[in-house]
């Protein structure tokens, strides 16, 4: 039989306990972290060590995921951010439209089936814990890092989507993580860069920012992750003024004491600018640990041995007692028990494979997309297919390496190019720069001068990503174009694969689509839509303007 929680507490040294309280996810330390393991002082991993300087090939992440199960003393937990499925992170996987693109289908059962499917397909490789899912309440429209990853500015909205989305994960046999606690939606800073500061009193938050978590914590939610953000309302008395991840008012009064949280409290990623630049690498741990928090993801630009050194010598000197670390340790067992993640059986590679972007998976992804798609505009549609202009932009992150969370950004523009050609006969394809050029724009414009054309088409992709800056927005330039387009062409139709915000600083075009991402179930679906395949049906989750407000669509 089986050790239990209780029993692994028992027997667990100092060092192994410390383990357990810190996701290993150093870029550049994949050697450095597997001796760590055979000396049992890795706990947890993270999925960006093992994709970033290595692979993102099914065979190879279980491999891994194996070889640090069969050579660890101690039952080791994979984390994975998982937002938008397996497929952001790795080659393989289901691909899953925002989830703001949920929240404009209104649907609970597609919540459930969402984080059932996401949860099956991390279990399948052997992850146990994923970063989701977001339950920010987006009320700033110009948030640059969380915008579509939000599922509404409606905390209604949000709870009764993530509850479900919740209850699919935990079913499953995953920790969700709800975040970012106590809130990130009412920021206008992105916290990888500096650390936003949220000004507002404490009814204001309990009754928005901290909702979501007041209603999901009595329906067993069993991990919160937290925030560099700082909240005066929030802070103690005479407490310096600390982010929310480094104030014990916050990480034990506010979310154990006051909102009865019994779940596992997890760290944003302490690389992030906001924290690391003004704390440091060990102190900022310490802190954390100090605060309340049970799991604190490692600086991945550091060797883990600086943060794992940290928290055991801070033990050892009597700053972090020995309750604290095996109150936490014990949670962290606990949560495991609970979902079967203290055995270091070998994950199956051909069952994996059966079930990471099963058919079943992607029926639900498919179905997202295609129920979220919003008309903001169709006073043309369904276009004829007939003799098109069809104009995509391109990102300069395309291609590259999304550097907090270790995946690759995929431009769209060739996949959209490709599926249109299944709709118009004769179309003629250009690409131009997010920031056009003004050899872009005369190309644009020179095409638009031939009559011939019976339709036109601009595609634009309005990507949210850590450390962009203009994260979420239409630049000047792109705005310029697009004025010049809508002037030679009154019946053009524009597509927004991504934040509808976009839509509020742009003279409406005669067709307006909006997929909240460019996942490629929602391409499939914008097309679909486009050429009359299938009804618009999305309803918006939130305010844009005076006129695109919260549950518009055509």
């Amino acid at each position: 039989m089986a050790e239990g929680a209780a029993a692994w507490l028992e027997r667990l040294t100092l060092e192994q306990k410390i383990a357990q309280m810190i996701v290993v996810r150093g870029h550049d330390y994949l050697q450095k972290t597997l001796e760590m393991n055979a000396e049992d002082r890795v706990g947890a991993v993270g999925a960006v060590l093992l994709t970033t300087k290595g692979s993102r090939r099914l065979e190879d992440i279980v491999a891994w995921v194996n070889r640090f199960r069969a050579e660890s003393g101690a039952p080791v937990l994979f984390y994975l951010d998982a937002e938008n499925g397996l497929a952001d992170t790795f080659d393989f996987g289901t691909s899953f439209p925002a989830l703001m693109a949920l929240g404009a289908t209104r649907s609970p059962e597609l919540a459930y089936r969402m984080g059932a499917a996401i949860a099956k397909e991390a279990r399948a490789v052997g992850f146990g814990i994923v970063s989701n899912p977001t339950v920010d309440v987006n009320s700033n429209p110009d948030n640059p890092i969380i915008n579509t990853r939000a599922i509404s500015d409606r905390v209604d909205l949000i709870v009764e989507l993530a509850a479900e989305l919740i209850r699919g994960m935990q079913e499953t046999g995953v920790i969700p993580t709800a975040k970012h606690f106590p809130g990130h939606g009412d920021t206008q800073e992105d916290s990888h860069v500096s650390m936003p500061v949220v000004a507002r009193d404490k009814e204001y938050l309990m009754d928005m920012d901290l909702r979501p978590y007041k209603e999901l914590i009595p329906q067993g939610l069993m991990g919160i992750m937290t925030a560099h953000i700082l909240f005066p309302a929030l802070l103690g008395p005479g407490e310096d003024p600390v982010p929310a991840t480094l104030s014990k008012a916050i990480m034990t009064r506010l979310v154990r004491e006051e909102l009865g949280f019994e779940g596992l409290l997890v760290s944003d990623s302490l690389t992030m600018r906001g924290i690391k630049a003004q704390y440091g690498i060990e102190r900022s741990a310490v802190m954390a640990v100090l605060a309340g928090h049970d799991i604190i993801l490692q600086d991945y630009e550091s060797d883990p041995e600086i943060t794992f050194r940290a928290l055991l010598d801070a033990v050892r000197r009597g700053d972090i007692s020995m309750a604290r670390i095996d109150l936490s340790v014990a949670r962290i067992l606990e949560a495991k028990e609970r979902m079967g993640l203290l055995g270091s059986d070998p994950v199956d590679v051909i069952e994996a494979g059966r079930i990471v972007g099963s058919a079943a998976h992607e029926a639900v992804a498919r179905e997202i997309a295609e129920r979220s798609v919003t008309a903001l505009e169709a006073q043309t549609l369904p276009l004829t297919g007939k003799r098109t202009l069809l104009i995509a932009t391109r990102g300069a992150e395309e291609g590259m390496e999304a550097e907090d969370l270790g995946y690759v950004i995929k431009g769209k523009a060739s996949y959209l190019f490709e599926r249109a050609g299944a709709y118009a006969d004769d179309i003629r394809t250009l690409v131009v720069s997010e920031y056009p050029t003004s050899e872009d724009a005369a190309l644009v414009i020179r095409e638009l001068s031939d009559d011939s054309y019976e339709e036109v088409v601009f595609a634009t992709f309005v990507r949210v990503l850590s450390y962009k800056e203009g994260s979420g927005t239409v630049p000047e330039s792109q705005l310029r174009l697009l004025e010049a387009i809508r002037e030679r062409r009154e019946d053009a139709t524009l597509l927004l694969f991504g934040s509808p915000y976009a839509a509020k600083s742009i003279v409406p075009f005669a067709n307006c689509l909006c997929t909240y991402g460019d996942c490629v179930h929602s391409i499939d679906a914008a097309l679909k839509v486009l050429y009359g395949e299938i009804q618009a049906s999305g309803k918006l989750p939130v305010d844009v303007n005076g006129k695109y407000r919260f549950g518009y669509g055509l």
